[in-house]
């Protein structure tokens, strides 16, 4: 038993020398990590490629500009970043418990977590990530 705890303490000191030893990337705007996510299929991210693989998403400072009526924080950038470089952007919708409706399906405020779903038809790929009182909607197209 003392064995795996002195091995396990090993390998959490290896890891966390690891990460500190990384370089971190070029401030984009970054205001934390959403989640890692793990794309199953090519998509399109703000109309360029994204190959499958595993990406951070990260949250920005940047807001796109908001429709007539629509509330400035409706939505916020993403950044899908692989090996520390920024490889991707796109919007994402943020859901804030506050608003949903009174009664109705739309009512109950989703779990925390994240999950990365192929909706019905195959033509879109959802990313989404609920941190606290706020969830994140990432819409990507299939590529062709």
């Amino acid at each position: 038993m003392r064995y795996a705890i002195s091995l396990l303490a090993v390998a959490g000191a290896l890891s966390a020398g690891g990460i500190a030893g990384q370089e971190k990337p070029a401030s984009t705007g970054a205001t934390g990590i959403l989640a890692a996510v793990h794309i199953t299929h090519s998509v399109l991210a703000n109309g360029k490629p994204l190959p499958a693989g595993l990406y951070e998403l990260r949250l920005t400072t940047e807001r796109p500009t908001p429709l007539p009526g629509q509330s400035p924080d409706a939505e916020r950038w993403v950044e899908f970043v692989s090996n520390g470089a920024v490889v991707a952007r796109e919007v994402a919708v943020v859901l804030r418990d506050d608003d949903l409706p009174a009664v109705g399906a739309s009512s109950v405020p989703s779990r925390e977590g994240t999950r990365v779903e192929m909706l019905k038809g195959g033509e879109f790929l959802r990313i989404s990530v609920k941190r606290g009182s706020e969830r994140y909607l990432v819409y990507l197209p299939v590529a062709p």
